[in-house]
């Protein structure tokens, strides 16, 4: 089978968090999701976009945005010429963003769409906003998996609901330095919550969970 390398950072991250990992090139935008889910230690509880930099796509499970391209498309010379017809900046970008194809995750395969090379960006979170960057390496030709595998990766991923990246940095600040004053709340907050730092085997051992993927 054909499979992808891919490396999945946390943008903005400083020190940069990353993993590096194998799945199946016939796996769903939804199991790559998945997979990133279980490298990052999240736990699945918000909506997610994938968005395509060199194809106009996204790929998400945000009902209200799979709604609204249906309905475009069920209406598209009726909602174009209403929208050409306003002739303003708004209406053109508007229109723009309604030309975006929007697919559902567990119904599109990642080989239909990345080659060696390909960046794509990855959204967990619509109030977080939690951004990553992927990118596919390399592909390996003609090797079994049973399962996700992780390669590789540096740094403890944030935790659910921490208020985005800058409340992730205070929190690492807090919880590093044991001068800070609020060093022992964030140590037991964090212990509380389950971070870590990398921690190879138990991503690996979650990964395994994906038997299927």
């Amino acid at each position: 089978m054909k499979v992808y390398q891919i490396r999945v950072a946390l943008k903005g991250s400083t020190p940069l968090v990353w993993r590096r990992v194998l799945l199946r090139a016939s796996s769903t935008f939804e199991q790559l999701h998945q997979v990133i889910q279980r490298s990052f230690a999240f736990k699945d509880s918000h909506l997610y976009m994938f968005t395509l930099a060199d194809h106009t796509l996204k790929v998400t499970n945000d009902e209200e945005a799979l709604e609204v391209y249906q309905e475009y498309l069920e209406n598209k010379e009726e909602i174009e010429a209403a929208l050409l017809a306003l002739d303003s900046p708004f209406a053109r970008r508007r229109l723009e963003a309604l030309r975006v194809a929007v697919h559902k995750p567990d119904q599109t395969k990642l080989e239909s769409y990345l080659q060696v090379g390909d960046r794509i960006d990855y959204l967990y979170d619509f109030g977080d906003n939690w951004e990553f960057s992927i990118e596919v390496e390399t592909i390996v030709e003609e090797r079994l998996l049973d399962h996700p595998i992780l390669l590789g990766g540096e740094h403890g991923a944030p935790l659910e609901n921490m208020g985005g990246l800058a409340g992730f940095e205070e929190f690492l600040e807090a919880f590093n330095d044991a001068r800070h004053p609020d060093h022992e709340a964030a140590r037991k907050w964090g212990e509380q919550q389950g971070f870590s730092d990398y921690d190879e085997e138990a991503i690996q051992g979650r990964l395994q969970l994906l038997a299927s993927v």
